[in-house]
């Protein structure tokens, strides 16, 4: 069977309509409608090949003032449906499929043109700022969050209009949080607080071994807070036995206190904290237990948080976010020298604000333990040097993608 297709172009769809009822008759089909700068454009067909004339008797068709609804309809006058008309069929398992395909490819394209859109605007900031843009690269090679960079590149930039490394080492220094006193050297009680597996039990033995070398082992005090961690308090008690400090036990809030009170005398005290994840239903119970604990003559309890060099940057943050309900008056970064990039953490602790006060780079006791006041160059080193074990390079696609999402977000 032939069809015979036209298209036809009208000011609106009463035109088009007049149009095809003129060139094809009343049973032409309409098979799609656009519109166009022209006005409105309509695909039509009628069958041109021979056929046994229907039954006489009015069709189904669509007033001759009424525009289609649909991608197919007949054209001319009616007022009854045809006993022909079948309801469209659902769709099939093969539809299905197809549109999911058809799903799929789209999504692929808006990717991409997102991708091509960013890269736009990348290479533009590049053309307008290139220091800007070098500095924003290196910044991204130490492994900084897009939004720190941001913060920073500005800062280089003034320091030096060519962004060399040098500017961009020493903005990271003088934005890095550091503590100025050194904390355990000024006495008092702190507990060492922070997630599972993050290197507490070691950082305190650290501590208080380097507060025994100066003011001998009777000038400090060790207490357990411990009770989940199979043999927690037998590592503790190890490493006091070996310097020989005491080492008390606290199971709850009576117990902390009376241990407090016992070691009252000691000009240091560490707590040893439960490790726990920090989304873990208990964590609030413990931290309102040293919130309400005050050490010997009513001294408060201050907390130290551990935060593992190794974690990545959004775990790093959610251990800042929950654990700053214990108000930590500085943080302790262990595990430096497992970690493959330090840019998070540098992140994390630029973005709270939380003075970093003590650095672990191994497991020796105290060697490893290191105050960071006067030391952030040295640190900032260790950062650049971890780059060079790594030869990946940070593609321009992926620095357009990090800081078009930032500027994105900055005009939200």
């Amino acid at each position: 069977m032939a069809m015979k297709l036209r298209r036809f172009i009208g000011t609106d769809m009463r035109d088009c309509l007049r149009q095809v009822r003129e060139a094809l008759g009343p049973d032409a089909v309409i098979l799609e409608t656009t519109r166009s700068p022209a006005g409105v454009e309509i695909s039509a067909a009628i069958d041109a090949g021979p056929s046994t004339p229907p039954a006489r008797g009015p069709s189904w068709t669509l007033p001759a003032d009424d525009e289609p609804a649909g991608p197919a309809v007949v054209v001319g006058r009616a007022t009854r449906p045809s006993p022909d008309y079948a309801p469209p069929r659902q769709a099939t398992a093969a539809g299905a499929s197809d549109y999911d395909r058809l799903r799929e490819e789209l999504a692929s394209v808006r990717a991409l043109l997102e991708m091509q859109v960013t890269r736009l605007i990348w290479d533009d900031r590049t053309r307008r700022s290139p220091a800007t843009a070098g500095v924003l690269r290196k910044l991204g090679q130490i492994g900084l969050d897009a939004d720190v960079a941001e913060r920073l590149a500005d800062a280089a930039v003034a320091r030096d209009a060519n962004g060399t490394w040098t500017a961009v080492l020493r903005t990271l220094v003088g934005a890095l949080p550091v503590a100025t006193t050194d904390c355990a050297a000024g006495g008092g009680v702190f507990a060492v607080v922070g997630p599972t597996g993050v290197g507490k039990t070691t950082t305190i033995a650290k501590l208080a071994a380097r507060a025994a070398l100066q003011w001998g082992p009777d000038a400090v005090g060790l207490v357990t807070a411990d009770t989940f961690r199979v043999a927690a308090r037998e590592q503790l008690g190890t490493y006091g036995q070996i310097l020989g400090i005491p080492v008390h036990q606290a199971a709850d809030a009576r117990e902390l206190a009376a241990a407090l009170t016992a070691l009252a005398g000691r000009r240091l005290v560490l707590i040893d904290t439960a490790g726990m994840s920090q989304r873990d239903p208990r964590l609030g119970e413990q931290l309102a237990r040293l919130a309400t604990t005050t050490g010997g003559a009513d001294a408060p309890v201050r907390t130290l948080l551990a935060l593992p060099a190794n974690g990545d940057a959004r775990t790093l943050q959610e251990i800042v976010d929950v654990f700053r309900g214990a108000s930590p008056v500085a943080a302790i970064l262990t595990k430096t020298d497992e970690a493959a990039t330090l840019g998070g953490a540098f992140s994390v602790l630029i973005r709270a604000a939380l003075p970093l006060a003590y650095v672990t780079n191994g497991q020796r006791v105290p060697e490893d333990l290191h105050f960071m006041h006067g030391r952030e160059a040295w640190l900032t080193k260790m950062a650049v040097e971890l780059i060079r074990r790594d030869p990946r390079v940070i593609s321009d696609d992926e620095l357009a993608r990090r800081h078009t999402e930032v500027a994105d977000h900055a005009c939200a």
